[in-house]
């Protein structure tokens, strides 16, 4: 089925990681160098750019073209496909000046990954040389740790008497938090005794809110039912409605008779007999 549908999709597949792998294993090593300044600036400096920007592009476009067929989009009449083909042709003109600089590159690849290794095992002795001194250094660090330890128990005692001051202020705060809660409660009592004490007992109550509002057992009624005007006109279009079913409204000849929109049904009649 994949053959069938699209051709070209397992040969992109393999290009995709081909190109990948030179990237990452000839052209970035390379293009590092230029940096460094192994190769010197000049036209093989600007080929090995050239080439690196266009397998990335070329990458790019297939990484595209895998992200619409995962979609299932219609690829064919798509331009991603004359991009691929684009740069295909290119790096096969490209691939002339490859065979001739391939002894140059394999040089530079090889010195590349060499000073690489070196690098590597040096650092791997220099790690062993560290595991070895801190082996060594560990008994001498003892002395110096019970000193610190020392020192250690000083400063708690010192945080122990803050600890105590702070505990005293926060008692301190809360128990005037209190009285002050009691004052006020005390003061509102005072308040409520004397209002009651000014008010005549055969004075009637005031009237709350919710006792103008409380209308007591009513039953349940529609909401149009509220407002006859709105209520008598949605009467009358109901009304309109029916009437249309029982008397068909006249139509005037604007335009030429071409026949009924709806269809004519041939069980229907609408006609009187005449006596």
């Amino acid at each position: 089925l994949l053959k069938q549908e699209s051709p070209e999709l397992l040969q992109l597949i393999e290009d995709f990681e081909v190109k990948l792998m030179e990237l990452k294993d000839e052209l970035h090593p390379l293009l590092q160098m230029v940096k460094n300044g192994t190769i010197p600036q000049g036209k093989g400096s600007r080929y090995l750019q050239t080439k690196y920007h266009l397998y990335l592009n070329y990458c790019a476009n297939i990484s595209f073209y895998l992200v619409l067929k995962s979609k299932r989009m219609p690829v064919h009449s798509h331009p991603v496909i004359e991009r691929l083909v684009a740069y295909r042709n290119i790096i096969n003109d490209l691939a002339v000046i490859d065979q001739k600089l391939s002894s140059q590159v394999r040089m530079l690849l090889k010195n590349y990954y060499d000073k690489k290794e070196d690098k590597l095992r040096k650092e791997k002795k220099f790690a062993v040389f560290l595991a070895l001194d801190v082996k060594k250094n560990k008994p001498k660090r003892a002395p110096a740790l019970a000193n610190s330890r020392a020192t250690a128990d000083a400063p708690s005692d010192e945080s122990d008497l803050d600890e105590e001051a702070a505990l005293k202020y926060y008692k301190m705060v809360e128990e005037k938090l209190k009285l002050k809660r009691k004052r006020t409660e005390d003061q509102d009592t005072l308040e409520e005794a004397a209002v009651l004490e000014g008010e005549d007992p055969n004075k009637k109550r005031g009237v709350t809110y919710q006792m103008i509002k409380n209308k007591g057992l009513t039953p349940r009624r529609k909401k149009i039912d509220r407002n006859p005007r709105v209520k008598h006109r949605e009467k009358f279009r109901r009304a309109k409605i029916r009437r249309k079913g029982q008397v068909r409204e006249v139509r005037r000849e604007l335009h030429r008779y071409a026949g009924e929109l709806s269809g004519i049904r041939a069980g229907v009649k609408k006609s009187r007999k005449l006596q």
